[in-house]
C-alpha cells in the first residue's frame, strides 16, 4: 500500500513532463519535450486530494490504464525507435525516461535516465528521473539526498524543488513539502509546474477550491 501511495504521489513530479512527450510524440513533434519544458496535459483524472486535473499514475476505478499511461504507450515505439537510431541523444532519453516511468516500468526508467546522465553528467533533468524512479521504489532516503543536493546546486530549478516537495509529502513532512512547493512556484508562477505548485500549497493551506482547474 505505502509503495502504491508513494507511485502516485510521485507522478506528480513527472506529469508535465510526460505530457509533452505524449502531445509531441502524438503530434510527430518531439521538440521541447526535455523535462523542464512543460506543457499541459488537460483534463486528466484526478487522484484522492490531488488538485483538480492534476494526472497521476493510477488507474481508473474499472482497472483501465489512465488517459496519460495509455497516451504514452502509443508513444513508445516511437521513442524506443529515435533511441535506437541515436542513442546518445539526451533529449530522447529523457522523453523514454519519462515515458517509463508513466508505464510503472522503472527499472527502464532507470537506464534511460542513467543513460542521459552519461552523456550529460550535469545534467539535472535526468538526476531529477533518477530520484524519483528510486522514490517510487522505496529508497526516499537516496531520492532525497540527490533532491537536496540538486536544490542546492542549482536553487532555481523547478522541477528539482518540486520533486523534493513530493518526496517530503510522502514521508509526511508537510511543513518541508510546503516550502518546496512555494519555492517552486515563486521561480516561475505562470508555468504549468509553478500552477500545479501553488496548487498544492493552497491544498496543504486548507484552500482546495483556489487549486486550478484541469487546462488553466
Amino acid at each position: 500500500m505505502r509503495r502504491s501511495l508513494a507511485l502516485i504521489a510521485v507522478a506528480a513530479a513527472v506529469a508535465a513532463a510526460s505530457a509533452v512527450v505524449v502531445v509531441g510524440m502524438s503530434s510527430g513533434d518531439g521538440a521541447g519535450a526535455s523535462t523542464g519544458q512543460t506543457t499541459d496535459a488537460g483534463a486528466l483524472p484526478s487522484t484522492g486530494a490531488l488538485p483538480s486535473g492534476h494526472p497521476s499514475l493510477a488507474a481508473t476505478d474499472a482497472g483501465e490504464p489512465s488517459t496519460v499511461a495509455t497516451a504514452t504507450s502509443s508513444a513508445l515505439a516511437q521513442l524506443e525507435g529515435e533511441n535506437g537510431a541515436d542513442p546518445g541523444n539526451v533529449k530522447v532519453l529523457l522523453d523514454l525516461g519519462n515515458a517509463y516511468f508513466m508505464q510503472q516500468r522503472l527499472q527502464q526508467a532507470e537506464q534511460a535516465f542513467s543513460q542521459a546522465l552519461a552523456q550529460d553528467p550535469g545534467n539535472t533533468a535526468a538526476q531529477v528521473g533518477l530520484a524519483m524512479v528510486w522514490h517510487a521504489r522505496g529508497d526516499s532516503k537516496r531520492a532525497e539526498k540527490t533532491l537536496v543536493a540538486l536544490v542546492k546546486d542549482h536553487p532555481d530549478d523547478q522541477d528539482a524543488h518540486y520533486s523534493l516537495a513530493i518526496v517530503y509529502f510522502s514521508d509526511g513532512r508537510t511543513d518541508l513539502a510546503r516550502q518546496e512547493w512555494q519555492t517552486a512556484a515563486r521561480i516561475d508562477p505562470s508555468s504549468v509546474t509553478g500552477r500545479r505548485s501553488q496548487s498544492f500549497v493552497d491544498l496543504i493551506d486548507g484552500n482546495e477550491s483556489a487549486a486550478p482547474a484541469a487546462g488553466n
